[in-house]
């Protein structure tokens, strides 16, 4: 067996010159060691023109809107730079990454720089991959803003763009670095760490990446490129944490990751019932506050969470009040049903793996909470323009869900040519790089489950962030494998003949 899968290499090895890369054997590799693939590479311009192309397929709907998509905490992610505050429920990280490219001039500018950092993103996966063609990029996006919701999360001025990103990231870290010029692996670094650092939940989904990668890499490589490409994924988890800790601590006195983060998961445990339960039996001897409250409680977790005449703002003293009483009833909670906790994190993570429809918070976001107070404030010559936007006239939800059908169609068959990839592996050449790739979609979309709608609660924006990714991995590996690039290079080699 061994000696026919050498030969079978040696032979897609003639076809198609493998590279020269940290993992050895690797067979989804790109192209470029040789002079005639130097020769072949294109002009600068063109990949220039591709990039600028695709940047602005995938943020689309903004230019359909009149205006960059907003949601509820934009007005927040905004604010924080802006009137130099640092928030109690999410880090003020994107609000600097706003600011810096905002430059108080027009909001106009952070939704195209999203898209030309996602165009960028993508062309360099492609070319990990072994497609460097710009066209290959120009085609990628104009799939993904056609058939996925990828467009307005790109469009959409909230992190959750990072999300997705975040898993492309950390695979070229971990298995194909080698690839990149050392300007492009410093870039990545710091992209990385951005992509952590500005949403709360990313910094446990990276955690279970690399670990992932890390396992992988010792199945199929051995411990040494195992070693390597763990602490290249976890640098940038690390410097995210060291940024956390320290923004917490300058901004809140507390040297923590999430200090007021307990306030979620204790508010999760009540409406999912162990949490109820236990406080049904524990009062009113417990003493906690929120015990004369039990039989008014607001009516759904979010009412509870954020309304001023909700339970926490209205009763409980707001969430740094009620953190300490919070962190206690989690414990207890946990100490007394641990198993109904459990099987509520199940429920909740199985709800949101099927969430992933497009359009959750591209209602009307009118006065507060909202955007529109900040832009009245430091972008008053934008207002007129965001106010006769389609979103502001409630109009832009119905676009978004008149195609919703659509992408998830997509999604679905996308999962399905994931799950399949392994079957493929033999017969069409794909390499270690591109199952892992795979393999990462797969585990980001059930750790985001978990970890998004397990312990905050499930939403459909939550899962429909990284969603766009079951239909672009498939087609990108399938693209990119030793068969695929066979008959492109019998192509060209035709093409040249002639």
């Amino acid at each position: 067996m061994i000696a026919a899968r050498t030969e079978m290499d040696t032979g897609l090895a003639q076809v198609v010159e493998a590279p020269k890369t940290l993992l050895p054997r690797d067979t989804g590799g790109s192209p470029g060691d040789g002079a005639a693939d130097r020769a072949a590479r294109p002009h600068p311009v063109q990949r220039l023109l591709a990039l600028a192309v695709a940047a602005l397929l995938l943020v689309w709907p903004g230019f359909w809107n009149g205006y960059p998509l907003v949601f509820a905490d934009t007005g927040t992610y905004l604010g924080q730079a802006l009137q130099r505050y640092v928030g109690w429920d999410r880090p003020p990280f994107y609000s600097v990454f706003l600011l810096a490219t905002h430059w108080r001039l027009t909001l106009w500018l952070p939704m195209l720089v999203q898209g030309l950092i996602l165009a960028h993103l993508l062309g360099l996966t492609l070319r990990a991959l072994g497609r460097p063609e710009p066209l290959a990029l120009v085609l990628a996006a104009l799939g993904l803003a056609l058939l996925t919701g990828l467009p307005w999360v790109a469009a959409q001025l909230i992190p959750d763009l990072f999300t997705g990103m975040l898993v492309l990231c950390l695979w070229l870290l971990g298995f194909r670095m080698t690839v990149l010029s050392v300007p492009e692996r410093l870039w990545l670094l710091l992209l990385t760490t951005i992509t952590v650092v500005v949403h709360q939940s990313h910094l446990p989904l990276t955690l279970g990446l690399a670990l992932l990668g890390g396992a992988v890499l010792l199945v199929w490589r051995g411990w040494r490129p195992a070693l390597s490409g763990m602490v290249r994924m976890a640098v940038p988890p690390l410097l995210a944490a060291v940024a956390l800790v320290a923004v917490n601590l300058a901004g809140h006195g507390r040297a923590a990751l999430s200090p007021y983060g307990a306030v979620f998961v204790a508010t999760r445990l009540i409406y999912d019932g162990p949490g109820l339960a236990m406080l049904r039996q524990a009062c009113p001897e417990a003493g906690y506050r929120i015990c004369p409250l039990l039989d008014r409680l607001s009516p759904w977790h979010n009412h509870f969470l954020w309304e001023p005449d909700g339970t926490l703002y209205g009763y409980l003293g707001g969430p740094k009040a009620w953190t300490p009483e919070a962190n206690a009833i989690i414990a207890e909670t946990l100490r007394t049903a641990p198993l109904g906790v459990a099987l509520a994190l199940l429920g909740n993570t199985a709800e949101q793996l099927r969430m992933i429809d497009t359009g959750d918070g591209l209602e009307p976001w009118v006065g507060t909470p909202g955007p529109e107070p900040v832009i009245a404030q430091f972008f008053a010559h934008e207002l007129p323009r965001f106010q006769s936007s389609r979103q502001h006239r409630g109009l832009l939800l119905q676009d978004a869900r008149t195609i919703t059908p659509l992408y998830r169609t997509v999604d679905f068959l996308g999962l399905l040519a994931l799950l399949a990839l392994p079957l493929l592996r033999r017969r069409l050449g794909i390499g270690l790089p591109g199952l892992a790739l795979g393999l990462f979609v797969l585990a980001a979309a059930l750790g985001n489950a978990a970890i998004t709608g397990g312990l905050s609660g499930p939403a459909h924006r939550y899962q429909a962030r990284l969603a766009w990714l079951f239909a672009f991995t498939p087609a990108a590996v399938l693209a990119s494998s030793e068969v695929a690039r066979a008959a492109v290079a019998s192509r060209r080699g035709a093409a040249s003949g002639a």
